[in-house]
């Protein structure tokens, strides 16, 4: 597991602000709890590499679970968490894969996430310091159809957003938004810095093409991996994590250490 630092300058904080940005880490059924377990060691080994200066906060970009989330696999996200939240506050916003759960399943996963003292940012937001963080949760048809196929797919626009969280009311705005597909959508709709994953790096990464495919079975996906500056709002940018689980070539799992600095007068 690597650890990939960004820096952004601010406008409107008055101290710098540490954020580790963790996404698509997967915990599934499928997997063994041993092996979840190895995985959680890992990612607290990383996060401890990345807490001084002072962590200030750390963000899950969705997809924590998967959609063949079991009762142990429920049980160690939960682990994860409650040894995050030990480090520091944590945001949590959702992904597809959360969305595909039982209705009663997510329900009461979120539950026991709030009474770990997680921000569960599900179309909305918490204040911390001078910033304002908002997680939004996209529909299913945004990711897929309900007939389970990949065409046709609901377009990411800010009147989506709106429908969804409302208007940006505060800024600074740090948007967790799983899907990085939309953007500029985000950008338009007054992010002025967007967290996302999904693609998980592209799956197989090659030089000079980068990521190959998407999720959605899209070949060459216009984000995968980094940072990425909006063409229509200079200020505003977007960092795509390349994620933790799900198979990948070329393509290591990844936690981000990002610090935000006030902007010099």
């Amino acid at each position: 597991m690597t650890t990939r630092k960004e820096c952004f300058s601010v406008a409107g904080i008055s101290k710098p602000f540490r954020i580790l940005h963790i996404s698509d880490v997967h915990f599934s059924s499928s997997t063994s709890h041993e092996k979840n377990q190895i995985l959680i060691t890992e990612i607290l080994k990383t996060v401890d590499f990345c807490t001084q200066p002072d962590l200030n906060l750390i963000a899950v970009t969705g997809d924590l679970v998967s959609r063949t989330l079991g009762e142990t696999s429920i049980s160690d996200a939960l682990d994860l968490l409650h040894k995050l939240r030990r480090i520091a506050p944590v945001a949590y916003s959702l992904g597809n894969h959360e969305l595909d759960l039982s209705e009663n399943l997510i329900s009461e996963f979120l539950r026991k996430c709030r009474n770990l003292g997680v921000f569960v940012l599900n179309n909305s937001s918490v204040f911390i310091q001078d910033i304002m963080f908002t997680g939004l949760t996209l529909p299913r048809e945004v990711y897929k159809n309900q007939n389970g196929s990949y065409h046709n797919l609901t377009p990411v626009t800010e009147k989506l957003i709106l429908s969804c969280i409302g208007a940006c009311v505060s800024k600074p705005c740090v948007l967790l938004a799983h899907s990085p597909m939309g953007f500029e959508a985000y950008a338009k709709w007054g992010a002025n810095i967007i967290l996302s994953g999904h693609v998980h790096g592209g799956i197989i990464r090659m030089p000079i093409i980068n990521g190959i495919l998407s999720p959605e079975r899209k070949f060459f996906p216009k984000y995968t991996k980094g940072v990425y500056q909006s063409e229509f709002y200079k200020n505003c940018y977007m960092n795509v994590s390349a994620g933790i689980g799900k198979f990948r070539v070329n393509n290591p799992s990844e936690i981000i250490c990002i610090d935000f600095m006030p902007v010099k007068v």
